[in-house]
């Protein structure tokens, strides 16, 4: 019989198993075998918990997770509540957690629901979870994802006009972490005075515009990656779908800047390199709601002065989107709340908050509408009522019945001048001879930039301009009294430092004011009047137009002649 020469092998167990002997391949599968093994116990005892805690069970292991989803839970918050989305059907979240009702849950829940979706919960296992966590790994940018602004004023001190110049800001953009980005343009955008904010995206680029003054300008242009996580968290503060990329969306979201609710519209529109986002921003505080600084004078402001004394009547402004129609209904408003009457508004949205107002918003998807609304404003004993807007002959009709029983409305309504107004009212059923008894005042309006006083100089007019000038100044009607001095000087700017290169800073508006004059009352009752006729009218009984108006602010200085031009008719 052989004799073995190692003595540990000829004393060895004859059912025990050598380790050192077996390959490497073989020890793996073991291992495997023995994670699977582990894996199975620990998933059926936690399906068998599910069923003791009545929650729907899952295991996550080779569920194929949706990276997508995962950024309606930050992964910070994932791991701080032991709560993540792994997966979207139709509005309904699917959640997992491995501990319910754990601290702090209810209010990513809340957070989801805000957002549109409702949520069903599963039980997982702490190893389920910890796939989904690790799964986080594989999104370009995890930890950009929240429903909240809170821009401090650390960041608007960083961005302040002084000390920041809007030529860096691609630089500072660039140079960011991608959580702090919106936040930092958010910041940017209301320590300049924008009024919307662009993200337009190309397929090498993603493009940052404001709207400043009325005029857009590209103030970043960001690396074509960044675009959807910034898109992402556009789309979760707005309340709006994550999972969804071709149709158009609207949101709105709101935060607290320079003591200050600033609140935010949100248009997405998709294009062919993903979402183009528009984000309006209200309430910013950045116009004054001071009668005597929205640019009426002489004639134009006397008429205005009489028009809002008045107890009763119908107070109308027109001009196109972005005309600064509504700035003007406010800034009357907070000229007629002496604490004696009572206001109420109607608007969609509310974009200014006004104190000792009691303003409300339509809601047309639960029947809120500006007609509805009126109606029952109307019940609330009102002394003074604005609506938003005029859009149909229901409206038109309660508003100036409104006005004809005891009751002073302001309102707006979409046409390109003053004169359009009243054969747009008539076009919607009003008779003529009600228009002349309700109608005190329409204002047409266009805003223009006011030159940057820091960069000011004497300007040259070429032979067009000066035709178009001497052409408006020599048509002023007689009746206004105006006075223009011998010499007529006119200005420009070439742009600085203080106003960014631009040459412009601020704006102000450009004015006509129709008044119902013994003429205009005569025409609108005795026959259906055209646009020329009633403008024509208004003319001869003393209007200057916003053309003419601008010309007159142009030699004071505020504005120039190109601006004018290119935002108003001289024809008009």
């Amino acid at each position: 019989m052989a004799t073995s020469l190692n003595p540990a092998l000829s004393e060895r167990d004859p059912d025990s198993v050598n380790l050192s002997i077996i390959s490497t391949s073989k020890k793996l599968r073991i291992q495997r075998i023995k994670s699977d093994l582990d894996h199975a116990f620990i998933e059926a005892d936690t399906k068998e918990t599910a069923v003791y805690l009545s929650l729907p069970y899952i295991d996550l292991y080779g569920f194929p997770i949706d990276t997508g989803y995962l950024a309606l839970i930050r992964k910070a918050d994932a791991i701080k509540y032991h709560l993540g989305v792994f997966n979207i059907v139709g509005t309904e979240a699917e959640v997992a957690t491995p501990q319910p009702n754990f601290p702090g849950q209810k209010i990513v829940l809340d957070r989801l629901k805000r957002a549109g979706y409702k949520t069903k919960m599963y039980f997982v296992s702490n190893l389920s979870f910890s796939k989904l966590i690790k799964t986080y790994d594989s999104v370009l940018v995890p930890e950009i994802i929240n429903d909240n602004i809170d821009l401090h004023e650390d960041l608007f001190t960083k961005f302040n006009t002084d000390n920041f110049s809007l030529v860096d800001t691609e630089k500072t953009l660039t140079s960011l972490s991608l959580s702090n980005i919106v936040d930092a343009i958010l910041a940017i955008a209301l320590n300049f005075d924008a009024s919307d904010i662009h993200f337009e995206p190309e397929k090498e680029s993603y493009n940052i515009r404001f709207r400043l003054d009325g005029v857009l300008h590209t103030i970043a242009r960001l690396p074509a990656e960044r675009r959807k996580p910034i898109e992402s968290r556009l789309k979760l503060i707005s309340g709006l779908k994550l999972n969804v990329d071709n149709i158009p969306q609207d949101g709105r979201f709101s935060f607290h800047a320079h003591d200050k609710d600033v609140d935010v519209r949100v248009s997405m529109l998709p294009s062919n390199y993903g979402y183009s986002v528009v984000m309006r921003l209200l309430g910013t505080g950045s116009i004054s709601l001071v009668l005597k600084d929205l640019g009426f004078s002489g004639l134009a402001k006397a008429r205005v002065d009489a028009a809002i004394e008045r107890p009763q009547g119908l107070i109308l402004t027109t001009g196109p989107t972005g005309s600064g129609k509504t700035t003007t209904l406010y800034t009357f408003l907070n000229s007629m709340n002496d604490g004696e009457g009572k206001i109420i508004t109607l608007e969609d949205p509310i974009e200014y908050k006004l104190p000792g107002i009691s303003q409300t918003q339509i809601d047309a998807n639960a029947g809120y509408t500006f007609a509805s609304g009126l109606r029952s404003i109307l019940r609330q004993d009102p002394d003074l009522v604005m609506v938003g807007e005029i859009r149909d002959g229901e409206t038109a009709e309660i508003a100036v019945q409104a006005s004809l029983t005891g009751h002073q409305v302001l309102s707006t309504i979409h046409t390109n001048d003053a004169a359009g107004a009243i054969p747009r009212l008539m076009e919607m059923g009003i008779k003529g001879f009600l228009l002349a008894d309700s109608l005190q005042a329409v204002i047409g309006q266009r805003l223009v930039r006011k030159l940057c006083i820091y960069c000011k100089t004497v300007a040259i007019l070429d032979d067009n301009e000066k035709k178009i000038v001497i052409k408006s100044l020599s048509t002023l009607p007689k009746i206004a009294n105006i006075t223009l001095p011998e010499e007529l000087t006119f200005y420009t700017a070439p742009g600085c430092e203080k106003c960014e290169r631009m040459g412009y800073k601020g704006r102000i508006g450009c004015y006509e004011i129709l008044t119902m004059t013994d003429g205009l009352k005569s025409l609108v009752s005795e026959q259906y009047p055209s646009i020329v006729q009633v403008r024509q009218t208004a003319i001869n009984d003393g209007m200057v137009t916003m053309f003419q108006d601008g010309v007159l602010k142009a030699l004071e200085g505020i504005t120039d002649i190109k601006e004018l031009i290119r935002n108003i008719d001289s024809g008009s």
